[in-house]
């Protein structure tokens, strides 16, 4: 078995554990998983087939697979969502009831400061409306989850039986396709290409492309996570693309937040609005910064590793025999 078969083998067999877990009960940690596994295997089928050539059994295969794992990604990353969304509520508000993260101004009595939001004054009653409006955001939020997990709950078998289907044919073509491995490039330099391509295509990021920038930079970083344990390069462009990948997804759950507030509070709860909307400029300006300094030291590595494997690819056609004439 190659080790191309063995890895798509474990993390099908990882997501499949979890979207079962998901049909019995889609818990937060279930969900995530679930979301998780599919972005893996993505990934993964995605660097296997990147050179394959069209209409190849290998190539049909994974497509095909990868329209199921777009199916699952979709039920439960809406999911995963609204629980994250939460907690970055409740986070929220239990640091604004925290008097040690709270300043007081002169500026009128009964009015404070909030940790996090210093341009956001709490007026009137102060914490106590806050905490109601994050009541009743919460409850909004909560609500939405339940009607979404109950739907991903009741699709889960139907999606098990469609992803085991399409795994038996991935399998069965990638043993049509030998013992030879389909990567050349170790995981770590594979990442990189991935990496520099994303950076190629979004030369310019603004608030309109950086979520699909993460999306991306997620991809490349979960290639260098198919790394044997050991290999220093991939862990360190892995664990930089991690952290790309978190900035920029703070600044997305605050942005999203916000939406969610002004559609399920309407105009009712300015005060919690505008905290969550500074926190959300806040991260946009974290995330833009991160973006550029990581992506400067991502394509500097990637400009050193394409410039020794030309080296090395041109010693090697050097040192090969010449062809005897005569």
């Amino acid at each position: 078995m190659t080790d191309d078969l063995e890895n798509v083998r474990r993390l099908a067999a990882k997501l499949r554990e979890n979207l079962v877990k998901c049909g019995d009960d889609p818990g937060v940690d279930e969900v995530h998983d679930a979301r998780t596994g599919t972005r893996r295997l993505q990934a993964t089928l995605e660097d296997l087939v990147r050179e394959v050539p069209e209409g190849e059994p290998l190539r049909v295969a994974a497509t095909d697979a990868m329209r199921i794992l777009k199916k699952v990604r979709h039920a439960a990353g809406a999911v995963r969502d609204l629980d994250v969304h939460r907690k970055l509520l409740e986070k929220l508000v239990r640091k604004g009831n925290d008097p040690a993260d709270r300043e007081k101004v002169e500026s009128g009595p009964g009015e404070a400061r909030v940790a996090g939001g210093p341009e956001v004054l709490v007026s009137g009653s102060g914490r106590a409306g806050i905490d109601r409006q994050a009541d009743d955001l919460d409850a909004w939020l909560k609500h939405r989850r339940d009607e979404l997990a109950h739907g991903l709950g009741g699709h889960a078998r139907e999606l098990v039986e469609k992803l085991d289907k399409r795994m038996a044919e991935l399998e069965a073509a990638l043993r049509a396709k030998g013992t030879r491995r389909l990567r050349k490039k170790p995981p770590g330099a594979a990442a990189l290409d991935r990496f520099a391509r994303l950076t190629t295509e979004m030369q310019v990021l603004d608030a309109g492309n950086l979520h699909d920038f993460r999306k991306g930079a997620k991809k490349a970083r979960y290639v260098a996570e198919l790394a044997a344990h050991g290999d220093e390069q991939a862990k360190q462009v892995g664990e930089a693309l991690k952290k790309l990948q978190d900035e920029i997804g703070d600044w997305h759950d605050w942005l999203v937040l916000a939406d969610e507030a002004h559609l399920a509070l309407g105009d009712k709860a300015v005060e919690l609005t505008g905290l969550i909307e500074e926190q959300r400029e806040r991260h946009f300006v974290a995330a833009m910064k991160t973006a550029a300094k990581l992506r400067g030291r991502l394509m500097g590595e990637w400009l050193a590793v394409s410039r020794k494997s030309v080296r090395h690819s041109a010693i090697s056609v050097q040192k090969r025999p010449g062809k005897r004439v005569g």
